[in-house]
């Protein structure tokens, strides 16, 4: 059996490896005069260090969640945090995440079968304290990015059939991995075919679209627009209708605050998305409500 053979095998063997399947795939780059190609499997291997620039599909916009402290002991636990006002960097860091862990690291994460938590920085915690505010005297004294678990296996399932792609689309064109081994390909067309099936327009992650978009825009103050924005991000029918009805009966916002029913709203949603209740791609698509949101009110 070719090293081609083999490393299709694997991929199509849903108890194969995926760390070990990149290994042969690491020989395999070995015999390819192709640099682009070995260093997507090293560092899809041993992870993408900070100046490395990260694929699109380990990207998601991200869920935040605060833990509240307030007056007489009182807290308020995961409540959605906006994120339209906080300072650079943590703005940057609330709305966006990236996840540059190797293949093995993601691969136990996705075998526990669970969701976990990305916690802020305490520095950055500080930092939005400032630009986040409660009413009833609550201040922000921690916060999370939950993560779903099958947010991590769609990571690995996107490896999965990135090189699969690549692994197929060599042998259509006929290239074999002796043709590989004696160099008689040209290394252009091997880059043209990685370059295409690895990081070409088919940035779909399973469990969701990578980035979520709508091209229906939000009117201030026009409540079906919000409906058919939010819509288009993935929000059932059942949750749009409670969020008609408490934007109807809150019809104004102050401070670019939302009312107490709209904000018991967003925090339904934070939850359900949070533990997967929702369609896949709404915890994604949050902090884009969240913007909606913001537009209709006209802040």
């Amino acid at each position: 059996m070719s090293l081609l053979d083999e490393i299709r095998g694997d991929l199509l063997n849903e108890s194969a490896s995926l760390t070990n399947t990149l290994r042969k795939a690491k020989v395999l780059a070995s015999a390819i005069a192709v640099p682009e190609f070995r260093e997507w499997v090293d560092s899809e291997l041993g992870g993408y260090n900070g100046n490395h620039e990260v694929p699109n599909y380990r990207l998601f916009g991200a869920t935040n969640l605060g833990h509240l402290s307030g007056m007489f002991q009182s807290e308020a636990k995961n409540v959605p945090l906006p994120t339209l006002n906080l300072p650079e960097p943590v703005k940057e860091f609330a709305e966006n995440m990236t996840f540059r862990e190797g293949v093995g690291e993601l691969e136990a994460l996705c075998s526990e079968g669970e969701s976990y938590q990305i916690r802020w920085p305490p520095e950055y915690v500080m930092l939005a304290r400032e630009h986040v505010k409660y009413t009833g005297g609550f201040v922000l004294f921690d916060a999370h990015q939950p993560v779903p678990n099958h947010v991590v296996c769609g990571i690995l399932d996107q490896v999965k059939n990135k090189l699969l792609d690549f692994i197929l689309s060599l042998q259509e064109n006929n290239i074999t991995s002796e043709n590989l081994a004696d160099q008689s390909v040209e290394p252009e067309v091997v880059r043209n075919l990685f370059n295409i099936n690895i990081y070409g327009d088919r940035n779909i992650v399973a469990g969701g679209e990578n980035v979520v978009q709508s091209a229906n825009p939000v009117i201030t103050g026009d409540i079906e627009s919000l409906l058919v924005h939010l819509r288009a991000l993935g929000i059932g029918d059942e949750e749009l209708a409670e969020l008609q009805e408490a934007v109807l009966s809150e019809p104004r916002a102050s401070n670019g605050q939302v009312g107490p029913r709209v904000g018991e709203w967003i925090g339904r949603i934070a939850s359900k998305a949070a533990s997967g209740a929702l369609n896949v791609g709404v915890e994604k698509a949050l902090h884009v409500a969240m913007e909606a949101l913001a537009a209709y009110y006209g802040h």
